[in-house]
């Protein structure tokens, strides 16, 4: 290697360590400068970390049983039959699953109470109320967002719009993961289509039932309609 080369790589070297000493005092000036706000900054991602964790385990853990034990004592009433007062109310005296869904909202029970308000008020015929508690409920498992979409459908489907019961049969029968509620929210979006003249859409319902879950089906009804709905659509 020539002098001339060496020389040069050296400086080269000096310039890069130069370079890094300046930054670094830079580093360190920044740091004096802005270490009060820094550390305050840090110190409110921490407390904000140390909330969260405080909340769950000492709030919201605690709210939790105490709202599914709640909800036991209402699901208790609702299997006896005496559904107005598994379904609360100021005026019943009785923490129902309405008192529930309004006073632990925050909760995995509380939240669920939603879903329960809704079957009540359905059962009672109180479809528009149970429509409101239906689409107040939201959980992030796939198979109950696909029940709630199942129940909002019943729902519009006793209000007389088929066009949105038609929509959110057909987003519960896309939801679940299970294999049984797929299949029967799929087996019931092709019955409501069928219900609606919408043969090809009620066939395509049927066909993917059928393919996707051939041990489900045990009476043959929906090789039945597949039949049917192929002879109505000329696809024979």
């Amino acid at each position: 290697m020539s002098i001339r080369r060496r020389k040069n790589q050296n400086y080269e070297t000096k310039e890069i360590l130069d370079s890094l000493n300046t930054s670094a005092l830079s580093g360190e000036k920044f740091l004096q400068k802005y270490a009060k706000p820094i550390g305050i900054l840090f110190s409110i991602v921490i407390v904000a970390a140390l909330g969260y964790v405080i909340y769950d385990n000492y709030v919201v853990t605690p709210k939790n049983i105490e709202a599914s034990d709640l909800m036991v004592d209402a699901e208790n009433l609702y299997n006896e039959g005496k559904i107005d007062q598994a379904l609360g109310g100021k005026a019943s005296g009785i923490s129902g699953f309405v008192d529930i869904a309004e006073e632990y909202s925050n909760t995995k029970a509380g939240k669920l109470a939603y879903l329960y308000a809704g079957v009540t008020q359905f059962k009672k015929g109180n479809y528009q109320k149970a429509l409101e508690y239906f689409q107040n409920f939201d959980s992030p498992d796939k198979d109950l967002k696909a029940v709630k979409y199942g129940a909002i459908s019943d729902t519009y489907v006793e209000l007389n719009n088929t066009t949105e019961a038609m929509n959110y049969i057909t987003k519960a029968a896309k939801e679940s993961n299970n294999a049984a509620t797929a299949y029967q929210f799929g087996k019931k979006a092709g019955i409501l289509a069928m219900s609606l003249n919408q043969n090809e859409k009620a066939l395509e319902f049927f066909q993917s039932i059928h393919d996707k879950y051939p041990d489900i089906e045990q009476n043959g009804e929906v090789e039945a309609y597949i039949e049917r709905l192929k002879y109505a659509t000329g696809k024979q």
